[in-house]
């Protein structure tokens, strides 16, 4: 399981989110809950959003990410994944126009073939549905820093060869 920068902010809104909705849910005035017959239906919902944004979010990115598989060869990098549906995404190294890294102390990082897309900002990288919006990118690998040196001469080594 993975924290990211967004989590901070996720996982007390949810606490806080499940806590008011328990509260009404469980503890709240029967008689309020029993005159509004949506109530029946609209509180469990609320429920379950907060318990996903809690908890499920994180153990569906867990199960994607155990599924994810990266690759990297003298012209490509590809990414194949997928939590229901497999998936294949293909970078062109040669024609990438910006590689970035992010590498957090632990010597695990991200490495992000960007096509500088502003996309980022509406839909932040591990949630949901999320990377269809994004760049391609390698997430949360273990030694970032030598495998975006291997991607760096592989980008060179493709462009070299055109």
């Amino acid at each position: 399981m993975r924290f990211r920068a967004q989590d901070w902010f996720a996982v007390p809104f949810a606490a806080v989110w499940l806590g008011i909705v328990i509260r009404i849910f469980f503890v709240g005035d029967d008689s309020a809950r029993n005159t509004d017959p949506s109530g029946n239906f609209i509180l469990p919902f609320f429920l379950l959003i907060g318990v996903w944004i809690l908890f499920g979010r994180f153990i569906t990115d867990m199960l994607a990410r155990s599924r994810t598989e990266y690759t990297l060869t003298n012209r490509r990098a590809i990414i194949e994944g997928g939590l229901f549906r497999r998936s294949t995404r293909s970078v062109n190294l040669a024609a990438a126009p910006e590689i970035r890294m992010k590498e957090g102390g632990n010597g695990r990082g991200t490495i992000e073939f960007s096509s500088g897309s502003p996309s980022g900002m509406m839909f932040p990288r591990g949630w949901p549905g999320a990377g269809q919006y994004l760049p391609p990118a390698f997430e949360l690998i273990e030694n970032a820093a030598s495998v975006y040196a291997m991607v760096l001469d592989a980008q060179h080594e493709a462009q070299s060869s055109r």
